[in-house]
Order: structure tokens, then sequence, then C-alpha cells
């Protein structure tokens, strides 16, 4: 019978345990630069975000000055919009013809409910580009011998932008008389820039009456 000889093989030399493994005694060459490149990672991380934002909200231009915002007749506004500014003072503008007080004869909105006309805001830009329109056409009037109050009416849509100007019924004058004064008024106004004009309605109706002197002719 043969016998065999088992050959055993040494095993690995096992680590003390008052040792650390040996990848702990990498030392400086270990987990430093592990280390090192999270942190670079980091701030490149960080600086790939912070560039981009700082382009993003730095301003693009400088602000116009007092005189320049004057000139241009705006100003600016948080959302880019420009706010009317009001136009000179109508009373200036000539003593031919008295204008009453601006009243609003309703504001209306989509829906069913309404506004009582008391409540609905003015409109500074329309108020004050019709009365200029009024002022600066004197000559468009009729000529009479006792004078006449025309009532003028100007409904303005901010939803379909669509600005209307004609004759109330409460004018001295018939329409035939009356029809070149409002072609001219409605010549004389300007184009609204509907989105940069503050409102709280959709729609405005709104008069004025207009009172002319007697012609010297008669």
């Amino acid at each position: 019978m043969c016998s065999r000889t088992l050959a055993v093989r040494p095993g690995f030399p096992s680590t003390p345990p008052s040792q650390p493994p040996p990848y702990r005694q990498l030392g400086s060459g270990g987990q430093q630069p592990v280390r090192i490149q999270m942190i670079l990672g980091l701030v490149v991380g960080l600086v790939l975000v912070a560039v981009p934002l700082y382009l993003w909200r730095r301003p693009t231009g400088t602000a116009p000055d007092d005189d320049e915002a004057a000139d241009a007749g705006v100003t600016a506004t948080i959302d880019g919009a420009s706010p009317y500014v009001p136009l000179v003072d109508a009373d200036e503008l000539g003593p031919n013809v008295k204008l009453g007080e601006f009243e609003t004869i309703r504001c209306v909105d989509p829906g069913p409910g309404k506004t009582a006309p008391e409540r609905c805001d003015h409109i500074t830009f329309f108020e004050d580009a019709l009365a200029r329109a009024i002022r600066e056409n004197v000559s468009c009037a009729p000529e009479t011998k006792t004078g006449a109050t025309i009532s003028v009416v100007i409904d303005f849509s901010f939803r379909a932008k669509r600005l209307k100007v004609y004759r109330g019924k409460s004018s001295t004058l018939p329409a035939s008389q009356t029809k070149e004064l409002f072609n001219c008024i409605k010549r004389a106004m300007p184009e609204p820039q509907w989105g940069s004009i503050p409102h709280q309605h959709a729609r405005y109706v709104v008069n004025v009456k207009a009172t002319y002197p007697p012609s010297d002719t008669f």
C-alpha cells in the first residue's frame, strides 16, 4: 500500500492585531489625495454654479438718468413695463374751452359681477390724452352764437385693445355739427401702449363735458 505524503502549504503570515492593515500605512500617499480631490471637486462645482448665476443676474446696462426718462416719457418698472407719465396740465394749453370733471360711467370685467362707477380707478393716460386732444383742436369746433357744451365719451378696452371716442347724448349740438370736431379729436389721440398702462379693470367708459365759448363772428 502506497503512502501519500501530503504537502502542507505554508499559510500567509497573519498581521498582528497591534498593526493596522497595509492600506492604512499609506500615510500621505493614501487617503489624503482622495480628500484633496473631493475638495477640489466641490470647489469646481461651486464655481460652475456661481458663475452662470452671476452672469444671469448682473445688470445689462446703465439705468437712464432723470432727464433721459423724462424725454422718453416713461420710467422703468420691476417687470420691464413702463408706467404712464402724465402729460402736461391740460389747463395750461389754452383758455378757449373749459373742461368739466372726468366721470367714469362704468368699468367692466369679464363675468357676472359689477363694479359701482365710484369704485372704478381713473386711467390718467386716457383722461390726460383726451383733455389735450380737445384743447389742441378748438379750431375744429363749430361756431355758435351762444356757445355750446359737447359731451365727449371715451370707451377703451384693455382686453380687446380697442379705443373709441364719440359724442355723448347730453351735447347741446347735434351730431351733424360736431362731426368734424370729433374727427379732429380722434386723430389727436395717441396710440396706447396697452401693456404699459396701469389699470384694475378690463374696460372703461369715461365722459367729460367741453364747454365752448360763443364765436366772435356772431
